[in-house]
């Protein structure tokens, strides 16, 4: 009797703790997964779970045995605190195409996935329909993936089961493991040989002129805003062509002469097969281009050459007595150097300082230099004469200097002229060539006129520097 008693006080004592005081329940700890599949045969889970790892996911296997279906192995994806966020990941899985089904099951934080287990199910009748038969449930199947690919297995003995089974907790590995000795994983497939396209010749791929991309680099600043490009651009020789084409193969340099050509009608080009012999081209390569920019830019002659030839403007050398102007015909006693833009020399008081059209060059051309062939310029400084390729490169720099970058003749402040930018072009040539005795036109000249001015002068001079 006393302990009949004893047992219903502890009843009711145990009845009267608040449910916050109850220790939790497993179910308190109980995670969400999502099942994905469920598959009869081993081998076809083992070939789904290698293709969601292929998608990115780390799937988990369980083979479980179903009382009157066999051996069932499902497929899980993810371990999630609620219901809701297993259903959310589930939903972008099947967005994105990866899985076409699945639902969410409850799975304990420490429960093995990878682990064997047995369910059996027992009879029980359903006391909302008199008489009912027995309700049996049975696993549900989602749809059954076809196997892409014949994987190997690897045989793992019994002891490395533990083993396999915590990697798989840990998202290290794909394992699909049955509860018999003989457990198999899923190794690292070989990527599928492809079908290549057959081998290509890029030999046979058409790239840009080099020569040509590298003129472009030298005057790209110069073409922008220039006329229709169908307009013919660059230099003319006037008068003595031969004289005038010498001349400018003294500018190029030594190993450069064979680049300046002539056509018929006196318009100077540059050989570009040859100048890419002379900057050391000879398989296509991507640098070529630069390769040849950089020759070009290494050699001051050259380099004006190149700006002149294939800029924008028109330019004639004409080398003879008289120069054609857009009037008439003037003498050329040494040089001129003429062009349509305002120069503070003009005498101030004519109108908006507008040149005479004899002060111009001739229709056609934005610049004429004029050249005396047989004038000679005897540097004072040096006691040298100047050679006559100087005294064009002189007038051909001055000109570009004028029309290209808009510079009066004489200086302006801290901004340097014309005459002084062909004065420091000539400064550089000269540094690029110590094996040339190069003399520069720096300080003062005296200009003999024509030959019988400078037989006396050499006559009165006596020896003199023939340099």
């Amino acid at each position: 009797m006393h302990s009949r008693l004893s047992f219903l006080l502890a009843t009711l004592l145990i009845s009267s703790i608040p449910a916050a005081a109850q220790p939790k329940t497993e179910s308190s700890a109980t995670i969400f997964t999502i099942q994905v599949a469920s598959f009869p045969d081993l081998n076809e889970a083992e070939m789904y779970a290698a293709r969601l790892a292929a998608s990115g996911e780390q799937a988990l296997c369980d083979t479980v045995g179903i009382d009157g279906r066999g051996r069932w192995t499902r497929v899980f994806i993810g371990m999630f605190d609620t219901a809701q966020a297993a259903k959310q990941y589930g939903d972008a899985l099947r967005t994105r195409g990866v899985i076409t089904a699945y639902f969410v099951k409850r799975a304990s934080p420490t429960l093995s996935l990878t682990r064997p287990r047995r369910v059996m199910f027992t009879e029980s009748r359903n006391e909302s329909s008199r008489g009912a038969a027995t309700v049996r449930p049975s696993e549900i199947v989602l749809p059954q993936a076809r196997p892409i690919m014949n994987l190997p297995s690897i045989r793992l003995s019994p002891g490395n089961r533990k083993k396999v089974s915590s990697a798989n907790r840990r998202g290290l590995s794909v394992n699909c493991i049955s509860d018999s000795h003989d457990v198999t994983a899923l190794p690292v497939s070989k990527a599928p040989a492809l079908q290549l396209a057959p081998k290509f010749d890029l030999s046979l791929v058409p790239r840009p002129d080099p020569v040509g991309l590298a003129f472009r680099l030298v005057t790209a600043e110069q073409r922008m805003g220039s006329g229709s490009p169908d307009s013919r651009y660059g230099l003319w020789i006037g008068g003595d062509r031969a004289e005038g084409v010498s001349r400018l193969r003294w500018i190029a340099g030594r190993g450069n002469y064979e680049l300046v050509k002539i056509d018929p009608d006196g318009h100077v080009r540059l050989d570009k097969k040859a100048l890419a012999r002379a900057a050391g081209l000879r398989e296509s390569k991507v640098e070529d281009p630069l390769r040849v920019l950089q020759y070009i830019t290494s050699n001051e002659g050259l380099l004006l050459l190149v700006q002149i030839t294939e800029g924008r403007l028109r330019y004639l050398l004409h080398v003879a007595k008289q120069a054609p102007t857009a009037s008439r015909a003037v003498e050329t006693t040494g040089s001129i150097n003429l062009d349509n833009n305002v120069d503070s020399r003009i005498n101030p008081y004519r109108k908006n300082g507008k040149k005479l059209d004899e002060e111009r060059p001739p229709q056609g051309f934005d610049s004429l230099i004029g050249l005396n062939p047989v004038a000679r310029w005897f540097n004072l400084s040096t006691n040298s004469w100047v050679q006559g390729g100087e005294i064009v490169f002189h007038e051909l720099a001055e000109a570009h200097a004028k029309l290209e970058f808009g510079l009066d003749y004489l200086d302006h402040g801290l901004r340097l002229g014309a005459h002084a930018t062909a004065l420091q072009r000539e400064a550089r040539l000269k540094n690029q060539r110590p094996d040339v005795d190069i003399v520069m036109t720096v300080g003062s000249n005296r200009l003999l006129r024509t030959e019988e001015e400078i037989r006396l002068f050499y006559a009165e001079s006596g020896a003199i520097n023939q340099r």
